[in-house]
């Protein structure tokens, strides 16, 4: 036997129309809305690149420009600065130029030690870390902690030779 669909009276069939109509108009109203904010927001990222000074070279090196977004990014993590001397997880000096690192020996030496605010520490036979390494100065060629007017802040030390006391720890 064959069902009959009972027939919907006008009136009812026009209310169920008029709430399909206001739900249909609400969501073209909220799309809308939705559209102009990614406009606007458009709009002013398109206003900020217009005025903005374009470093060139990094948009030629991707990989240059992806590193500095990553280093953006990333710069609330706690990292240590490759140049850097710490004592107690607060840096006492900088390095400049590059260490030449002879492991079996358990030596390091250090072309130059500038800035140091340690320096009576580092002095006394204090352990101090650089990079991976835990360290005690042996020996120094010159200290220097007098203003000479050169690029690197005295107190500065030269040639300096370490003793490699091990790894630092991780935490």
């Amino acid at each position: 036997m064959a069902r009959k669909i009972p027939e919907v009276p006008f009136l009812q069939y026009r209310k169920h129309r008029r709430v399909t109509v206001v739900f249909d108009l609400v969501q073209i109203l909220a799309k809308l809305i939705i559209i102009a904010g990614i406009v606007l927001a458009a709009l002013y990222a398109s206003v900020h690149v217009w005025h903005a000074d374009i470093d060139l070279r990094s948009l030629a090196s991707p990989v240059r420009a992806l590193k500095d977004a990553v280093d953006e990014q990333l710069g609330w993590l706690p990292t240590r600065e490759k140049d850097a001397l710490y004592l107690g997880g607060k840096i006492i000096g900088r390095v400049f130029g590059d260490a030449v690192v002879d492991e079996s020996s358990k030596q390091i030496v250090l072309p130059e030690i500038y800035d140091a605010e340690g320096v009576s520490t580092l002095l006394a036979g204090s352990e101090f870390e650089f990079q991976k390494w835990r360290l005690k100065l042996r020996s120094t060629v010159q200290l220097n902690m007098l203003e000479t007017g050169a690029p690197r802040k005295p107190p500065r030390m030269l040639k300096v030779r370490c003793q490699i006391l091990g790894t630092r720890s991780p935490l």
